[in-house]
């Protein structure tokens, strides 16, 4: 089943692990850093040692997203007014099979969030460029990261110094206990993330044919496929990244590292179009935004708001 149990973004959860909110996000998907080794009927720890020609996997993989979440209120922000936000990510991976179904993915990631008001505190965009190095197990369908290692600059606004230099990583393996029962275990390591080492942890959970419980942490997701090419879902995501702040005036944001993140839900449809591109369409409510200058100082958050996101993901073989 093509691109099923595929998620985007474990690099997207580098944030802040306080907080009652976000305790009850790391309940609820069993504190897992996403993308993890689900894949309709195989395990992680069960690889098939000659595969045949036709389920190798694709020589290329690229993934493209971008959202947006309508304007609110930042508490605490002055004159700052209702802020939007746009997003916007491409992925780009070399995958070469280093044996059976394991492979080694080379490639490069580039995010940016971009915001329609900002000022000293709350700028108004926030990206990362990115090398990435992944250990990815190949499903038959999807590529799951087993260790994925993402060397680049993560920085707020223009400002590129020696200090937006990070080198976040995540292991994450997978081991199936039963034909339908698959869970995960590891942790994740990044010295601007708070704590600097998180245990996480999940499970996937194929109830039958036609549903499916994933409590992945950061997009938990209770499945309803119809057939092959297509998944309804309602999922949770907890999204954001941490970055090293410019110059400001205030001692407290000046330099200052930011872990920005998301608390939302939504409804999503996953279309499979053909073998090799998948095209998947959510639209929700996003609970909160929040922003957390994590070793120095001011946590502001916003009110909630509408968002809706598209992803094209391509395989090339």
């Amino acid at each position: 089943m093509h691109g099923r149990n595929r998620t985007t973004l474990d690099r997207e959860i580098v944030v802040s692990k306080k907080g009652s909110k976000k305790l009850a996000w790391s309940i609820l998907g069993v504190l897992c850093v996403g993308q993890m080794a689900l894949a309709g009927g195989k395990a992680l720890v069960e690889p098939s040692l000659t595969p045949s020609a036709e389920n190798l996997g694709s020589l290329w993989s690229f993934e493209l997203n971008g959202e947006y979440t309508f304007g609110s209120h930042v508490e605490k922000s002055g004159n700052l007014g209702s802020q939007a936000e746009y997003r916007y990510e491409i992925e780009a991976l070399r995958n070469f099979r280093i044996t059976g179904d394991y492979y080694l993915q080379l490639g490069v990631d580039y995010e940016r969030y971009d915001f329609s008001r900002s000022n000293a505190q709350f700028p108004y965009s926030l990206t990362s460029f990115s090398g990435e190095i992944l250990f990815s197990y190949w499903s038959g369908d999807s590529f799951y990261p087993v260790i994925r290692i993402e060397p680049g600059i993560y920085y707020t606004r223009d400002h590129v110094t020696e200090n937006s230099f990070d080198v976040p990583i995540r292991i994450t393996p997978g081991f199936k206990l039963t034909p339908n029962l698959y869970v995960i275990a590891g942790c994740s390591i990044d010295v601007y993330s708070n704590p600097v080492v998180f245990p996480i942890g999940g499970f996937n959970w194929k109830i039958n044919d036609k549903f499916n419980f994933r409590a992945v942490f950061p997009r938990p997701r209770f499945s309803y496929i119809p057939n092959q090419n297509l998944e309804i879902y309602l999922g949770g995501e907890l999204a954001g990244n941490s970055y090293r702040n410019g110059p400001t005036n205030d001692r407290r944001t000046n330099n200052a590292i930011l872990e920005y993140s998301e608390e939302r839900a939504g409804v999503g449809v996953d279309y499979t179009l053909r073998k090799g591109i998948d095209l998947e369409a959510i639209a929700g409510w996003t609970i909160e935004r929040v922003y957390d200058y994590i070793r120095s100082g001011p946590i502001n958050r916003s009110r909630g708001s509408p968002y809706i996101r598209l992803d094209l993901k391509i395989d090339l073989f």
